[in-house]
């Protein structure tokens, strides 16, 4: 799955994935690496389809809020999990091709240097000592128009680096 995916982000052919498999797992008749590519590739595809989906559902989700908090939706799907290995090779949500027909691009680019703001100040929190209440107090002071679910995503993923 691994050598899979790298394939389909474009970081590796075909032949150096096999290569790689038989330098990994050596002792297999050639073809059987290849039938294991082949394998894998066939389940990032069904594998594909359901993130899609719950991709789908976060978008519709986020395109019901205001910008700030739809552009942080997805902002923080992005910087948290769009390169993630259960995302299998998709990549990033543009946010432009989300939300362009509702928010002019400087909307948009205002909106994603909040959310990348309130992102680095909920990890910088999560290494200091931890009071939910206090600290979301905080932010909502110095991050006034995000929603609460928005200030905790935030917090949340501060303290998954701060543990």
């Amino acid at each position: 799955m691994h050598h899979g995916i790298r394939m389909i982000e474009g970081r590796q052919f075909r032949e150096a994935a096999i290569e790689q498999l038989q330098a990994d797992v050596p002792g297999f008749p050639q073809e059987r690496y290849g039938a294991e590519l082949d394998h894998a590739l066939a389940r990032i595809d069904e594998e594909q389809v359901g993130v899609l989906v719950r991709r789908q559902k976060m978008i519709a989700a986020a395109r019901e809020l205001d910008v700030v908090n739809a552009v942080f939706a997805v902002y923080h799907f992005n910087s948290r999990y769009s390169r993630h290995v259960c995302e299998y090779g998709l990549g990033p949500i543009p946010l432009a091709d989300v939300f362009g027909d509702l928010y002019t691009p400087e909307q948009i680019a205002e909106a994603a240097a909040r959310a990348d703001a309130l992102i680095s100040e909920g990890i910088r929190m999560g290494y200091g000592p931890w009071d939910w209440d206090a600290d979301m107090d905080h932010l909502r002071q110095t991050h006034p128009g995000f929603s609460d679910r928005a200030l905790g995503d935030a917090l949340d993923w501060g303290r998954f680096f701060g543990r």
